[in-house]
């Protein structure tokens, strides 16, 4: 069965790591109730009966994504003939790969912000931009939007928005296209530790390799963009101009 299929997903297994390690530093940070820290394993042992570890990631994640779909629903990221079949109670994860996870994650949980956002990367194995590349970028203005394209999972808004003096927010100034889970599951961690309001609509967006929504966005509304920003490796070979309000190309990194 096609829900069956998606507790095997390699990315499952990934995001479960990557989540279980957001939630013990929002634990720490006394953003959600304790369940891996503090008095949650206590009041854990009293009432999980034959529950394991692995159970109570499944529902710390499922309470996490009722105020924070992106990252913590696997809907908003899995292909989407998986996602339509995706129900929560076939989120299946070894309980000895939870315990083998946890004491990594209770000791990064505390890492510095950027070391922290670095780590999940690198957990979710998605490349991060070079940092003298991203030096090179402008900052943007406070009133402006920019069009972060597929392949950067959000670091390229993450680095802007964390510039000194700035007064730039990722879900204001930034909208953040993904074509792989591992990106807008990084999307997703970034806009959750620096601040996003619960229940708001991330503008973080799948989309196809060749860019269509956007682009049929685009041409429908007329709706254009400060700036546009990108990796030329992977997108430096198309005229994307007519994404931005003044038809300049792209900022690449």
């Amino acid at each position: 069965m096609p829900v069956m299929q998606t507790a095997t997903l390699p990315i499952i297994e990934t995001f479960c790591r990557a989540a279980l390690l957001s939630l013990i530093r929002a634990e720490m940070q006394e953003r959600v109730p304790f369940r891996f820290t503090g008095v949650g394993p206590k009041v854990w042992k009293i009432f999980r009966n034959e529950l394991t570890p692995a159970d109570l990631l499944v529902l710390a994640i499922q309470d996490a994504a009722a105020n924070m779909p992106i990252p913590f629903d696997p809907q908003r990221w899995l292909p989407a003939e998986t996602a339509s079949a995706f129900t929560w109670s076939a989120l299946q994860i070894s309980p000895e790969a939870v315990e083998t996870w946890l004491p990594d994650a209770q000791q990064q949980a505390g890492l510095p912000l950027d070391d922290y956002l670095r780590l999940q990367a690198q957990i979710l194995n998605q490349p991060l931009p070079a940092e003298v590349a991203l030096e090179q970028i402008p900052t943007p203005q406070k009133y402006e939007r920019w069009l972060e394209l597929p392949g950067a999972g959000g670091w390229a808004a993450y680095t802007l928005c964390s510039r000194p003096g700035q007064e730039l927010y990722l879900w204001e100034n930034f909208t953040i296209l993904c074509t792989k889970p591992r990106e807008m599951i990084l999307a997703g961690l970034i806009a959750w530790e620096l601040g996003a309001p619960p229940n708001l609509a991330l503008p973080i967006f799948m989309q196809d390799n060749d860019l269509s929504g956007v682009m049929n966005g685009v041409n429908e509304s007329g709706h254009t963009f400060h700036a546009v920003v990108g990796k030329r490796s992977e997108h430096g070979h198309r005229d994307l101009r007519f994404l931005h309000q003044e038809t300049k190309h792209p900022l690449w990194f």
